[in-house]
């Protein structure tokens, strides 16, 4: 045996003591979204004796939260909603679009419901049909939170792989051990509470020992539907659409492959530029790489046939792909039995368990009014 070899042995022997000695919080989240963003400091609020911790796929911090959501296609799009947030944070700064949306044919932009048709929609796409609200971030945090909140978070959260997580029996009362999660680099936590910002399906892969749990658990997890998206944002530095409507440009005038749903924000004489987002819903299980990156380079076409000097005027892009950007079909009567069966589990972010009047809202509206 090599030197080299014996050496490696000995560190992963060495290594498994590391392994033994298992961290443990009272509350644990888990999720890279604003929706574990918020619980953490709702945590932080409402027990500051406690131990928290939050384990994150990717880096988080104002700069990235401000990105994700105030980058893109609006993704509120409920008045009544709105008005349910207002009332949770009064700080709130959402902005209504000017117009209702409209529609791309024949080389001018038509009304819903008039005489022209449009495209057919395809799955995921009426939703963007409402008028939509542009929200910034910091809006959802008292002041004093939001100017400290990258020291808060840099404080709180690891950047973790997970190998699974379980639902134990607890045996110690005092640090009561309802959830272990196990991470890839072979380190082990465990919680008394587990908060889930996840996509349901990631959750349930992660999940060990399915044959323990509920099959309301495996249920709420499976049956919730989950939608892939690219989002583009392009910082422009020339004025090329007047009003903040959403506008739904075809892909193709003669393949039902959807549409382009494409919002510009009111231009900036201040910093001379217009930004413009544009988002395209991903209808395949396993899309190719080469198959979005055929799709983007076709928006950029589409876009300059209607908007004549547009890839010329490009300052900045900004590409997002999110395999399960958009999560619905949550079914809100499981997650209720759910707080009785687990009473240490919670989902957060668009998962979120509503009350009866706002169990039809889902994505963003979920992830604020949990």
């Amino acid at each position: 045996m090599s030197f080299g070899l014996l050496k490696h042995f000995k560190t992963a022997k060495a290594n498994t003591h590391e392994v033994i000695q298992t961290r443990h919080y009272k509350h644990v989240i888990v999720g890279s979204d604003l929706g574990a963003v918020l619980e953490l400091m709702e945590l932080k609020r409402l027990h500051p004796e406690d131990s928290v911790r939050m384990i994150s796929s990717r880096i988080l911090s104002r700069a990235t939260l401000s990105e994700q959501y105030e980058e893109g296609v609006s993704l509120l799009r409920s008045q009544e909603a709105v008005t349910e947030i207002y009332r949770k944070y009064h700080s709130a700064k959402l902005e209504p679009q000017s117009g209702d949306a409209i529609f791309y044919k024949d080389g001018k932009f038509h009304d819903f419901g008039g005489r022209a048709k449009s495209m057919e929609l395809l799955p995921g796409e009426i939703f963007f049909q409402a008028k939509g609200y542009r929200l910034k971030v910091e809006g959802f945090f008292k002041e004093d939170e939001w100017a400290s909140l990258d020291q808060i978070l840099s404080e709180s959260v690891e950047l973790r792989i997970f190998e699974s997580i379980e639902k134990m029996e607890p045996t110690d009362l005092v640090d009561i051990k309802n959830w272990q999660l196990t991470f890839k680099d072979f380190t082990k936590m465990t919680s008394e509470n587990l908060y889930v910002s996840l996509s349901p399906k990631k959750f349930l892969t992660h999940l060990g020992h399915k044959e323990k749990l509920t099959p309301e658990l495996i249920d709420t997890c499976s049956s919730a539907h989950i939608q892939g998206a690219i989002s583009v944002t392009w910082n422009l530095s020339k004025e090329f659409y007047k009003t903040t409507e959403t506008l739904f440009i075809p892909q193709s005038m003669t393949h039902e492959w959807g549409h382009f749903i494409v919002e510009f924000e009111t231009f900036s004489h201040k910093d001379s530029e217009q930004m413009c987002h544009a988002l395209f819903l991903i209808h395949e299980d396993e899309p190719q790489t080469e198959d979005l990156a055929g799709r983007i380079k076709l928006m950029k076409r589409v876009m300059e046939r209607v908007f004549p000097g547009m890839e010329a005027a490009i300052k900045r892009e900004n590409i997002r792909f999110d395999e399960e950007m958009f999560v619905s079909g949550v079914k809100d009567n499981l997650l209720e039995q759910l707080g009785f069966d687990y009473p240490t589990l919670r989902f957060s972010g668009q998962m979120s368990a509503m009350p009866s009047h706002l169990t039809h809202e889902k994505f963003i509206a979920r992830t604020l009014l949990h």
